[in-house]
């Protein structure tokens, strides 16, 4: 194998794991494409988050966010500064073949103009974002990137249609089925009884301030209306408060990946983060989403929407019993529909459309089909798992 191809990920931090989690999907899944076609990955992750460690399978460069800086008490000013001068050093060593960035097209500290040209090819993957947070500055810089990637379907429109060269990849999540544990492994998995419901709940990425006080009311409100389930609790990589370690329903779960599990989950309980919103509607799990206030990101239209389609129960953090009452009506009519719905390979498909941007001015030659082939070839994998995983459902 003496093709390579080099990228690096720059993910950004947030309040949630969105960014970093995206990317590393569409970086698994590159990663796999490239090595059906006989070419040799050679990624790296240079990022902000304050949850690295979400990244497993590639070199990650971990620099200070904001967060940091200001709870460490450092000038911002110079601080970042000096920290611009770290990454603009490592691209310009690296010199990649792809710079791929998501959600925040300036980068962590408005770098991203300066970046630029230290890579062969740049491409942003655009996700859904608050009309209002699309200023004529951000239009400007995504202006710059070689390519937009829009994890979005072509008839629902994008936020910026003006690029020359936009695509779209359908809804990117992590919930992979060749991962994922069935129904029954999961319930043998977490020592569930038969006459047990399994509800997931979790806040997002966990760095909401209320992420603590959220997780408590939902539990409280659970014991009193479904005595006997029990509750998975993704606390989150970025969560900082109290966990419900000695709560006889709760069984806590701090670590990545939790998504392994919601092919066994009855019920889950989640904000409405992009990333949480499409990992357990591509899983099939009746969801009682609540919305969150967050800068980019609208989460109660996200949910509204999909209630409108009966994909799921929006809920009401101010009316916890109330909206928990209305997602156990409303259970057996969301399954049924979350049924009907395909399996978005957003991620696969991304991944396919940032391998034709990267390998354009590569010297080695491809079938013209290839990448299209390799990428049918993923799918077809995951259509099937998820088919296995509904039947097995299906007959528990």
């Amino acid at each position: 194998m003496n093709k390579k191809l080099s990228a690096v990920f720059y993910a950004i931090n947030g309040t949630g794991i969105g960014h970093i989690s995206r990317l590393n999907n569409i970086a698994e899944d590159m990663a796999w494409l490239c090595q059906h076609m006989d070419i040799e990955p050679r990624f790296e992750f240079l990022t902000t988050s304050d949850a690295p460690f979400v990244v497993t399978q590639f070199p990650t460069i971990k620099l200070p966010s904001k967060t940091t800086i200001k709870a460490l008490g450092l000038p911002m000013k110079s601080t970042t500064a000096h920290i611009k001068t770290q990454i603009v050093t490592f691209l310009n060593a690296k010199a990649p073949d792809g710079l791929i960035l998501d959600t925040n097209p300036k980068g962590s500290y408005q770098e991203f103009p300066f970046l630029k040209s230290l890579a062969k090819r740049t491409v942003f993957i655009d996700r859904a974002r608050k009309m209002e947070s699309i200023t004529r500055q951000v239009k400007n810089n995504i202006s710059l990137f070689d390519r937009v990637i829009v994890p979005e379907t072509a008839d629902t429109g994008a936020s910026y249609p003006f690029h020359p060269n936009i695509s779209f990849a359908g809804k990117i999540h992590g919930f992979k089925p060749e991962y994922s544990l069935s129904r029954d492994e999961v319930r043998t998995l977490f020592g569930i009884q038969q006459h047990e419901q399994l509800i997931y709940l979790s806040s997002g990425g966990g760095g909401d301030t209320n992420s603590e006080a959220f997780l408590g009311k939902w539990l409280d409100v659970v014991a009193e209306v479904i005595p006997h389930a029990r509750v998975i609790v993704g606390y989150g990589p970025l969560y900082k408060g109290v966990i419900h370690y000695a709560n006889r329903q709760a069984i806590p779960f701090t670590g990545t990946r939790v998504n392994r599990y919601f092919a066994g989950v009855d019920l889950a309980i989640s904000a409405a983060g992009y990333n949480s919103v499409e990992e357990l509607q591509a899983a099939n799990v009746p969801t009682l989403f609540y919305g969150l206030e967050k800068g980019f990101d609208d989460q109660f239209d996200r949910i509204r929407q999909l209630q409108n389609k009966n994909l799921c129960t929006l809920g009401d953090i101010n009316a916890p019993q109330e909206s928990l009452h209305k997602a156990l009506t409303r259970h057996s009519i969301v399954k049924a529909e979350l049924k009907r719905q395909p399996y978005s390979h957003g991620s696969a498909i991304a991944a396919g459309q940032l391998l034709e941007t990267l390998l354009m001015p590569k010297t080695f030659m491809l079938p013209a089909t290839a990448i299209t082939r390799a990428v049918s070839t993923l799918k077809s994998i995951r259509s099937n798992r998820m088919q296995s995983l509904l039947d097995q459902n299906q007959a528990a």
